[in-house]
């Protein structure tokens, strides 16, 4: 019965009112499903029905993208670049769960990712992997893809981890890693993720240096991939990652307990277009972009940074490697609005000229093990705001 002041109308509004936020939702999903199952499922199936990556138009799974997104196709070798500014996950994936079940089993089955306890290959390029790590609660992300690089094939692996926990965590890795520990009582609390990057280059062997997340697993031909595409086309950098498949918690967990990866799997996400979790460099190229900018502190905005001053190499981005990312709670800033490495730092970064910041970066010491360059972060300066002091000479004298 209608309340004192109410009508039976007035009491069906407030009904409705009360669940308009879940019929909206319902009617949105309705329509997504719709538009996926008129535009996208057709042409999902006929790229899945095609292997591989032909020229001069991509095929098969590599060929995928959303709708308001174009591809443009590598003219001299495989994959293509998404011509999108950001990463974006593929939304007829997210509609349709089992679309992105079977990209994944596509995708993999043309590059498997394999696991192993020793480096498979003792012949090839050298290839140095370098990972920076904090903390025990990804350990064990860590070690599943510590085994996926020692499973690649056609080249020699060297594998660096630089921590900087509070004590080492050498000892819960695998054997026949390289190890350094950071020693940051000295040191201004943080995620030192790009210092640790550069004091991993600098006592790394290879030829080629992947600096790779700790949680995103190669398949077992990346490493001979991205050698070939420096060592012998002439790139300095290559980002060839196509696809990222971030993996439920069953699924990771499988793969902790069986040291395998079972391609039937469905992933929660299929996320493309991302410059971050791996990248590829010539040795030489590197040093000479002046590595990772140790200004940025805790989460976020390194990787654009150093993604966009690659701009002044040959920089190879053209994707058709798939990966998986190993479930974890997630950074809790990681999406924060106010985050000023995001909202602030990276776009006064990316402001200053590419050959003005290379050359500020290369006069600096970074990559010495002691101390980062510069000694307080970005953030940390008393200058951040719209008028912050961008001179390497005021950033020293913090």
């Amino acid at each position: 019965m209608p309340g004192e002041g109410q009508t039976p109308f007035s009491t069906g509004c407030q009904v409705w009112r009360d669940s308009k936020p879940e019929s909206m939702k319902l009617l949105k999903q309705l329509r997504n499903m719709a538009g996926v199952a008129l535009l996208d499922w057709p042409r999902y199936r006929r790229a899945l029905r095609r292997a591989g990556d032909s020229k001069p138009a991509p095929r098969g799974w590599v060929s995928l993208c959303n709708r308001i997104e174009q591809l443009t196709p590598n003219p001299d070798g495989p994959g293509v670049q998404c011509e999108w500014m950001w990463g974006s996950e593929l939304h007829a994936c997210d509609v349709w769960r089992r679309l992105g079940r079977d990209v994944m089993c596509a995708a993999l089955r043309e590059w498997p990712i394999r696991f192993a306890d020793r480096p498979a290959s003792r012949e090839g390029p050298r290839v140095s992997f370098i990972f920076a790590h904090a903390g025990r609660d990804r350990v064990t992300q860590l070690c599943r893809t510590i085994h996926a690089v020692f499973a690649q094939q056609d080249v020699q692996v060297e594998c660096i981890v630089v921590g900087q926990s509070p004590s080492p965590v050498e000892g819960n890795l695998p054997d026949g890693i390289r190890f350094r520990h950071l020693d940051k009582s000295n040191v201004a609390p943080g995620w030192h993720k790009s210092w640790a990057y550069n004091v991993g280059a600098r006592i790394a062997t290879g030829d080629v240096l992947i600096f790779q997340d700790g949680d995103v697993c190669p398949p077992q031909r990346y490493a001979s991939e991205v050698a070939r595409t420096i060592l012998q086309d002439g790139y300095d950098v290559a980002s060839i990652q196509r696809f990222l498949f971030y993996l439920d918690p069953a699924t990771t967990r499988r793969i902790e307990e069986c040291n395998s990866l079972e391609i039937g799997c469905t992933p929660e996400r299929v996320f493309q277009n991302w410059k971050g979790g791996t990248i590829a460099v010539r040795r030489e190229a590197f040093f000479n972009l002046g590595g990772f900018d140790e200004g940025f502190v805790d989460w976020g905005g390194e990787d654009d940074e150093f993604y966009h001053r690659c701009s002044a190499v040959r920089h190879c981005r053209f994707g058709y490697v798939p990966f998986v990312h190993l479930w974890h709670r997630p950074q809790p800033d990681r999406k924060a609005s106010d985050n000023p490495n995001i909202s602030r730092i990276m776009p006064w970064r990316l402001g200053i000229p590419v050959k003005t910041r290379i050359a500020e970066l290369v006069d600096r010491k970074f990559g010495n093990p002691e101390t980062p360059d510069p000694g307080r972060s970005y953030k940390s300066l008393s200058t951040l705001s719209p008028g912050i002091e961008t001179s390497d000479e005021s950033i020293a004298r913090k």
